[in-house]
């Protein structure tokens, strides 16, 4: 089985560098430009079954890049973004050092008042890989529309790499990697990083 995990496209949140988590903001035109080149790239694999987090920018760039409606999705909580707490809204550069932990020292990141820590994210994210592995073992193609963070997660998870390695993978707006099931374990089988870093 392939799991598909590919990233929702730029919203004016991620240009300006701002902390979305889990606040709804929607694509703006380059995010849904974006997702149509995901159409393009994954023309021609035909998906059993589409996982979507709660969040419009998911939803939306899911629709865009496999043409499918809303009602055909599957709305997935566990992948919804990391929550950012009281800090949501708030530019990267003006939390400075408060902040700089969730990328240059995972392990060190402290999350604010009401925020989620990356621990917990790993193992929120991890349940959806266990429940995917179970459910869909005879499917050939899933796919699930998530988050910078998220994703990230699923990949920590998934592959077993220590939280030191967190971003050690890129993964861009609408940028995607494709996890393989064999039955006992997960593998890395593709990887489309597509442009840029990460701002939820």
């Amino acid at each position: 089985m392939n799991l598909y995990l590919l990233r929702h496209g730029e919203t004016d949140y991620n240009r300006r560098k701002a902390l979305q988590g889990q606040l709804d903001k929607p694509l703006n035109e380059t995010g849904r430009n974006q997702a149509r080149e995901a159409a393009r790239q994954l023309a021609g694999v035909t998906f059993d079954r589409v996982y979507v987090s709660p969040l419009h920018r998911t939803r939306d760039t899911a629709m865009l890049a496999t043409g499918l409606r809303e009602d055909q999705l599957t709305i997935e909580p566990a992948i919804i973004e990391i929550s950012f707490g009281i800090w949501e809204g708030q530019t990267t550069d003006a939390l400075g050092e408060a902040f700089a932990p969730f990328f240059a020292d995972p392990p060190a990141y402290r999350p604010p008042e009401g925020g989620e820590s990356l621990e917990h994210l790993v193992a929120r994210v991890g349940e959806f890989l266990d429940r995917v592995s179970r459910e869909h073992a005879g499917d050939h193609n899933i796919l699930a529309v998530s988050h910078g963070a998220a994703i990230h997660a699923l990949l920590t998870a998934a592959l077993g790499t220590p939280l030191s390695q967190f971003w050690a993978e890129s993964v861009g707006n609408c940028g995607f990697v494709v996890l393989h099931h064999d039955g006992t374990a997960w593998t890395l089988a593709q990887h489309c990083a597509a442009r840029d870093k990460y701002y939820g």
